[in-house]
This record gives C-alpha cells, structure tokens and sequence, in this order.
C-alpha cells in the first residue's frame, strides 16, 4: 500500500476537519490570524472566506505535530445501532403497505448497483425481519449504515449524497469519521485494505472486515 495514500489523507483531513474545540486544546497548537494567512491579498475581499480557514490544522505553523497529536486524543465515541425506528406517521403507513420514502430510496440504490435488494441484508449483517423493516421503511438506516452501504457498493457521490438526504443526514466535518468517509467517497477508494488503514490511522471503528 502506497504512503502517499496516507499522506494525501493527512493532507485532506487537516484541510477539512472542523473540530476546533479539540484542535486548539493540542500543545501544539498555536493562534493563527487573517493577517497572518492572508499577508500580502486582498484582506477585504477574502478576509471573510479565510476566517474560518484560520481554524484548520492545515494553516498551523506545525501542522504535522498537530494533526499527530489530534490523531492521539481523539476518541470514537460514534457508536450506533445499524437503524433506528422511523417516526410514527410512517411506521402507520407501512402496516398498510405503503413503502416509506427511505424504504424507496434503499432499495433503488441497490437495485442500480446491479445487487438483489431483498437479498443485501446479509451482506450488511443484518436479519432478515430487521432488513425487510428497512426496506418498507419502518426503520431508517443509520449514518454507519449508509457508510457500509457505500464502501461495499462503491456508491458514485451523488448517489452517496441522495441517499444520506433521503434518511435524513449530512456529512459534519467535526467529527472525523466523516471526514475520512468523505475522502474514501471523494476519491472513490474503496478497497477494502485502504479503507481499514484510513480508519485505523484516526483511530475510527471500522465499518468493513
């Protein structure tokens, strides 16, 4: 596996990550300012963008001391369930046999990946009585869920995207399970090796074998 795989990981984690109660609590740590970022541009016209960009790891005079200690302190304290039980209304509707919209929205992501929806919950690791819930709809995939889902199918980002609305969520890039997820997805890497050598280089619980 080549290190620049990593790298390049590093590279797009301290761009992204948005955590900076964690990040300004490292020793290494420093405050950065506008001016500092900006020196001799424009500190008018892009003052405002980079405002926030004086948060990120990436614009830390020591950057790779930083990220290494924020890779250090950070905990993955993300732990779900595969699903959660949809609300009310739509649990009633699907007694009576109408298919919720997330039900829909699993099934047809499938189904274009060239897979049998019916039969994907085992690969998934779910039962048969918890998979047909999810597809009628009366349970809503969760975040890690969905993640699997796109590892194993190699889902385009669109889809990834469709399908994270249709259930309700959207990636937070303070938390760095998301961020590696948005690199995995971003640049399609989704062999299985690397996928586990990004989790376990931020210390993330793997979502794939």
């Amino acid at each position: 596996m080549s290190e620049n795989f990593i790298q390049d990981l590093n590279e797009y984690f301290s761009k992204k990550y948005a955590n900076y109660d964690l990040i300004c609590s490292v020793p290494s740590y420093e405050s950065v300012t506008v001016s500092m970022l900006l020196k001799n541009r424009n500190r008018i016209e892009e003052g405002e963008i980079v405002s926030n960009e004086t948060r990120k790891i990436a614009y830390q005079p020591q950057a790779e001391k930083v990220l290494a200690e924020v890779k250090e302190r950070y905990v993955d304290n993300n732990f779900t369930f595969s699903v959660r039980v949809a609300p009310t209304k739509t649990r009633m509707k699907t007694m009576f046999g109408i298919t919720g919209i997330t039900g829909k929205a699993v099934a047809g992501t499938i189904s274009r990946y060239g897979e049998d929806p019916a039969k994907y919950g085992e690969k998934l690791g779910l039962t048969e009585d918890v998979w047909k819930k999810v597809l009628k709809g009366f349970y809503i995939p969760e975040k890690v869920l969905i993640y699997k889902m796109t590892i194993l199918l190699g889902l385009s980002q669109k889809d990834n995207f469709d399908l994270m609305k249709a259930c309700g969520y959207v990636y937070d890039f303070a938390d760095a399970r998301d961020v590696v997820m948005r690199y995995i997805l971003d640049y399609r890497l989704f062999n299985r090796d690397m996928v586990r050598a990004a989790f376990e280089e931020f210390h993330i619980r793997k979502i794939v074998d």
